[in-house]
């Protein structure tokens, strides 16, 4: 298919999420705009939502400064091959989603087009409230919307509003949405489970080494765990682990005999009975969904030690964050074993203090993300911003008609 030689719009995300998200922005925007030309660094998601895909985005989730750091050179070219796509494009706007190592870089060096009418959004706001936050004045010179998922982070970028004529907005999250309701009865047809079999649930990534690293744990606290379970179930426990459509099955199947599902994540949260899942926006995934579950991870040696030493708040895990305390267990690094992981597991499974405190935070969790409608609220302010855009023509100067 021949690309359009400009476009309105450029999405770039580097992971399954951002793919999802900026997929849904896209299908919103073409309900007002049929005719809009969208250019991406995405996924299957924004294929679908038809945006032309510039750049796959396959390998390209990437956690922990160690692999990093043995992929820079990859990055490096991957940076430049997108710049110049974006200005062979020319888009009105340019809408970053998450993926912010890469792309705050790639905007500071297109900022030349931003000064010429470009507009620059970006999603998802980097957590520099967590590792580094004089990071947030370089954020603001940067980009001219920040749109936030978090109520608490508008006003750490905001200070810096008025100086480079930049705005951050708290716009709520994207899952509230997606996880108010969830029927399960499809996949409890498929898996051949009773509507009152308990699930215990084990998602250990979406990335290659999360899973290598962290299923094996996993499986052996569900197999430590398992007779115990059952036992105060009075039934078979049903155990399941969410498989991302990106990895191979065999990486998997190093690690677990026990069934994967694919693409059915949300569901399995609306479903089971208590989880091990590992650090990520999964488990704010599943804290939305009401799910008692245990927050784990393990990731290098150097990557940890630099955390360690810059990390500023008390918790790890998103939905202990937004609730400013600690409802889930976190269990990471060198505490990281099945005996500690089934410990909790047992801990959360059973009615009665543990389980019912673990649930008002959730709650709590929920609560203070506010009410849904993000998606919407990011589609009507990137139309309004499209409008404001201005593209460059091939010589870097405003069309007569656009400066009309």
């Amino acid at each position: 298919m021949m690309l359009s030689p400009t476009c309105d719009l450029v999405v770039l995300t580097g992971e399954p999420s951002g793919d999802a998200y900026g997929a849904a922005i896209v299908e919103g925007l073409r309900a007002t705009r049929p005719e809009l030309v969208c250019a991406a660094m995405g996924g299957e998601h924004l294929r679908a939502a038809g945006a032309e895909i510039e750049q796959p985005i396959d390998g390209l989730a990437v956690m922990g400064l160690g692999p990093v750091l043995a992929r820079l050179p990859e990055f490096i070219r991957l940076g430049l091959r997108l710049e110049r796509m974006v200005r062979a494009r020319r888009p009105k706007v340019i809408l970053t989603i998450d993926y912010p190592g890469l792309n705050m870089r790639l905007l500071r060096r297109l900022q030349d087009l931003r000064q010429d009418g470009t507009r620059f959004i970006h999603l998802v706001a980097p957590q520099v409230w967590a590792w580094k936050p004089r990071r947030t004045k370089p954020i603001a010179r940067t980009v001219d919307r920040l749109l936030c998922f978090f109520p608490f982070e508008p006003p750490l970028f905001n200070r810096f509003a008025e100086r480079y004529d930049f705005r951050a907005d708290f716009i709520g999250h994207p899952l509230i949405d997606l996880v108010r309701e969830v029927d399960t009865s499809t996949l409890d047809r498929e898996q051949g489970w009773a509507a009152d079999d308990p699930v215990l649930l084990l998602a250990p990534g979406s990335r290659q080494r999360e899973v290598a690293t962290l299923l094996p744990i996993f499986h052996q606290a569900a197999e430590m765990a398992l007779p115990l379970l059952e036992k105060l179930s009075g039934r078979p426990v049903r155990i399941a682990v969410a498989k991302v459509s990106e990895l191979p099955h065999e990486l998997y199947r190093r690690s677990t005999h026990f069934p994967l599902i694919q693409g059915r994540f949300r569901e399995l949260c609306a479903r089971a009975r208590c989880g091990l899942i590992a650090s990520g926006t999964a488990t704010l995934e599943a804290a939305l969904s009401g799910l008692p579950h245990v927050i784990a991870y393990r990731t290098d040696r150097l990557t940890a030690a630099v955390a360690k030493r810059v990390l500023l708040t008390d918790h790890v895990g998103l939905p202990n964050i937004v609730a400013n305390q600690r409802i889930l267990p976190e269990v990471l690094q060198d505490q990281l074993s099945p005996q500690r992981l089934a410990h909790h597991l047992l801990r959360q499974w059973s009615e009665g203090p543990v389980r019912a405190a673990v649930t008002a935070g959730l709650a709590l969790t929920r609560e203070r993300l506010g009410a849904g409608g993000a998606i919407g609220r990011i589609t009507r302010i990137i139309d309004a911003e499209l409008d404001r855009g201005l593209r460059r023509n091939t010589h870097g100067m405003r069309s007569h008609t656009e400066m009309a």
